[in-house]
Order: C-alpha cells, then structure tokens, then sequence
C-alpha cells in the first residue's frame, strides 16, 4: 500500500514525466520570446550575420548549439516573419494596398518599392543556389525594421501572406526535432515553418540538412516556400527529384545547398547510385549529417 501511495505523492510533488518535459520546453520558449524585442530592432544585414556569428561561437568557441535554442530560434522567429510574411508587401501577386501605411511608413515604402524597381533579379548561383529561376529583387533587397514594424500593427496576428511569425507551439515543435524527437503536429499548427527551425540550429553546426517528404510535389512547394526564411539567413536550399525531372549536373549542385528537399527513394536512390560511381567527385551526395523527416510515420512504416 506504502508504493502506490509515494508513487502518487511524488507526481504531486514533482509532476508526471510530460508535465516536466512541457515545462522544460515552455521554460526555453519563454526565452526566445524574452529576446524579441531586441532580435526585432535588427538590420536585415545584422540579422543574416547571426547565422556566422553562430557558426564562430559554436565550431569556433566550443559552445553547444542546443543550448543556443533560446538566441537562435529568436533570430530564426525573426526572419521567418520578415521573409516569409512581411515582405509580401513587395509581392506583385499578394495585393497590399500601401495606402493603409501610416503617412512616414509610406514613403518608407515607396524608398523600397523604388529600390527593387532598379534593383536586378540575380541569377540561380552564389547565396541563391538551388533557385532554378532568376530571383526577383523584392525577395531579396533590404528593408527598414521600421517599415516592418508598421506592417505588424496593421497585420497583429500571424496569418498568410503578410506575417509568419511562428507560435510557441512550434518553437516547441522545432526543440523536440532538435533533439531527434518525433513532434506529432495537428492539422493547422504549422509544421511546414517546424521544420526549417530545426534546419537552422543544424546549419549553424556547420551540418547539411536533407528533409525528406513524400512526393516531388511536396518537395518543390516546401523548398520554395522556404526559400526566402533560408537565404535571409544566408543559406541555400535545393530540392531533389527523379532523373527524368533533373539533370544529373543540376542535382549535383541541389547537393551543394546547406538544406536539401526529396523524397524518401531519391534520396535512396542517390545513396545507391553514388555507391556505383568509379569517382568520389562523381557522387551527389557528399554529406549525411542531419535529416527531418515529415510524415514520418508514412515514410518509416508504410514505405
């Protein structure tokens, strides 16, 4: 009678183990939120240095990258919004009407629009690597915090096109796959911005990044929708597809990318491609270090 009862006394006293898992978790996003404020009051420019200053303190100054969580998915919270949202303003095809701006926004915004009017797309290559297209100058010409500051109080809540801005419970979702856990998401809560969290924190460990989804559909709508979060941080991302969709060239440069986009059997089918090379400057695949996986359970179990 003695155990159960201390069994039960001690959850009271120290909490079921999900209760301490939730509590650790909501303790690391109270930190990341504690640093907004000051993450917001970046540079564009200042912001992707983040990503190098990372790198230098953790391969450099022997720091852990997990316990960078709370300053790293700050900036990561920060340039998912600016990238992804904000900058939609300047997206022909999003419809913002500037004339809701405040009067010493809008001319921010009319200095901008100006800028990316003489400002050219700039070829697939270099930071833009794994872009099949010229990018366009709206996605990449920078833009004054105070001109993003007026587009949050017009759009407070974080909804598509203009803000992305993740939520709490995907900062959560990012830490647990940080930690090679599986994150069981609902339907609606986001995980297509959970993953490049993760993404990041591997990156700024100098590790490549493969993230692996069920079909090239689904390849190609994630890495271009991520594409803008990633090159504000200064990285590149790829996607993979099948060899009657790619060229063996363009693939091999998709592999150069710091994250990689594909299906569950290229990636396999690379594996064993490279293994059948004569030439280790042959094969694609040069690093292996760190993978997402979304739908996991269609991918381990059904495939």
């Amino acid at each position: 009678m003695g155990v159960p009862f201390f069994g039960w006394a001690a959850k009271r006293l120290f909490g079921t183990r999900n209760q301490r898992q939730v509590t650790r978790y909501l303790e690391k996003v109270g930190r990341v939120n504690a640093l907004e404020d000051e993450t917001r009051v970046l540079t564009d420019v200042e912001l992707r240095a983040k990503t190098g200053e990372f790198r230098n303190r953790i391969i450099e100054g022997g720091e852990v990258g997990y316990e960078l969580i709370p300053e790293i998915f700050a900036v990561a919270r920060e340039a998912m919004d600016r990238a992804v949202g904000i900058r939609n303003i300047f997206n022909p095809e999003a419809g913002f009407d500037p004339a809701m701006l405040p009067e010493d926004a809008r001319k921010l915004f009319d200095e901008v629009k100006a800028e990316i009017d003489r400002t050219e797309p700039m070829p697939p290559e270099g930071s833009f690597l794994g872009c099949q297209e010229p990018v366009p100058s709206w996605q990449f010409v920078g833009i004054p915090t105070a001109l993003y500051d007026a587009v949050r109080v017009l759009y407070p809540e974080s909804r598509p096109p203009f803000r992305a801005r993740p939520f709490d419970v995907q900062l959560i979702g990012g830490t647990v796959l940080s930690e090679g856990r599986i994150a069981e998401m609902k339907t609606g809560e986001g995980k297509t911005i959970v993953a490049p969290l993760a993404c990041y924190l591997a990156c700024v460990e100098n590790k490549q990044v493969h993230v692996v989804t069920v079909n090239d559909y689904l390849v190609q709508r994630d890495r271009d929708w991520t594409f803008p979060f990633f090159q504000a941080l200064g990285l590149t991302v790829g996607a993979i597809h099948p060899h009657h969709m790619q060229s063996g060239d363009l693939k091999k440069s998709m592999y150069d990318c710091d994250v990689v986009y594909g299906t569950t059997a290229e990636f396999g089918f690379d594996y064993l491609r490279d293994n059948m090379k004569l030439r280790a400057e042959d094969q694609v695949q040069k690093r292996r270090q760190f993978a997402v996986v979304d739908e996991v359970d269609s991918i381990l179990i059904d495939e």
